[in-house]
């Protein structure tokens, strides 16, 4: 399945161009291999190889649009500025937290900057078992689906706080 993840590019004009990378959430690895001399990551020896993919799945985005994908299908997001900084993030996916095969919001969630694996593991661990929470009271009726991603959204930035900066789909 490979470990994918989305690389938002910012332009000149303020907008992004989104990219593709299969293995790019292995370890957070990106977050260290792109710089302005490999863009893409590129591993160069015998021949180019690219980790990202140097064609753009979309392009001209507002950050609003960078940021909605389907977060069941991706375990990192990276935002590259115009100074080569580098901003690694983990998808957390709020969708469907009742049973059953309803509608699902595959773009509904949050993208928290994480500092590396160990701190990607920590802040995965702390998700899961506060949306396996919401999930039960969804379950028992006491909210509705609505009512519990709004809480996961609020949840999610209070935990955050000031340490660590969430971005939103909510």
């Amino acid at each position: 399945m490979g470990h994918r993840a989305l690389v938002a590019y910012e332009r000149p004009d303020g907008r992004y161009d989104r990219h593709y990378a299969h293995w790019g959430a292995t370890s957070f690895a990106l977050r260290h291999r792109i710089a302005p001399e490999t863009p893409f990551a590129d591993d160069v020896g015998d021949r180019w190889t690219p980790a990202v993919e140097p064609v753009p799945e979309a392009t001209e985005l507002s950050i609003e649009d960078a940021v909605t994908f389907d977060y069941r299908q991706f375990e990192a997001f990276y935002v590259v500025s115009l100074a080569w900084v580098v901003a690694a993030y983990l998808p957390l996916w709020f969708g469907s937290t009742a049973d059953g095969d309803g509608d699902i919001d595959t773009d509904v969630g949050a993208l928290v900057a994480i500092r590396d694996d160990r701190d990607a593991a920590h802040v995965r661990r702390w998700f899961r078992a506060t949306r396996a929470v919401v999930r039960d009271v969804v379950r028992r009726g006491a909210v509705d689906e609505r009512e519990a991603t709004d809480y996961l959204d609020a949840r999610v930035a209070e935990w955050a706080g000031d340490y660590r900066e969430v971005i939103s789909t909510v």
